[in-house]
């Protein structure tokens, strides 16, 4: 049977990302595959050497990455798409290429931020990666630009920057 792998953080272009998966997977009738990658953090700052990783920060991210491939898996079910979830720890870009070739998927479905040069310098870029690296063909959604734009302004509270 064909599949479909969605690769989802959950953020607002890869919720575009899974609506369009599902929309697929139900029109094609194939099987949907959720993988979230997920990373122990790391706690720095300025200056100082990474500390050891706190356990229960390490736990909510697994949570989270657990929440987020179960809301896709339940908003698929819910519309007659057969999908599973996986998850896995560590570099996103190698666990979706890994994934992709170990499930034989047909092609891997992912979300783009949608950042300018600089930003995709400074924090990368995993849907790019993923377009050069995985053993398939890649469809990169792009959420809509109100979406992203209140990301990255939440993003930027967070981190100390000024709402606008």
């Amino acid at each position: 049977m064909n599949t479909i792998l969605l690769a989802t953080d959950g953020s607002p272009s890869a919720r575009e990302a899974a609506k369009t998966a599902i929309e697929l997977a139900k029109a094609t009738g194939w099987r949907l595959r959720a993988l979230t990658v997920w990373r122990i953090p790391v706690v720095t700052s300025y200056g100082y050497v990474p500390m050891d990783y706190v356990p229960e920060l390490a736990q909510a991210e697994r949570e989270h990455a657990g929440n987020v491939v179960g809301d896709v898996v339940e908003a698929a079910r819910a519309v007659g798409v057969d999908a599973t979830s996986e998850l896995r720890q560590g570099d996103a870009v190698d666990e979706i290429c890994a994934a992709a070739e170990e499930t034989n998927a047909d092609f891997v479905v992912l979300g783009a931020h949608g950042w300018g040069a600089l930003k995709r310098l400074v924090f990368g870029s995993v849907s790019l990666a993923v377009l050069h690296h995985a053993p398939c063909p890649v469809l990169v959604v792009r959420a809509p630009d109100d979406e992203e734009a209140r990301e990255l302004e939440t993003v930027g509270t967070a981190k100390g920057g000024v709402e606008r």
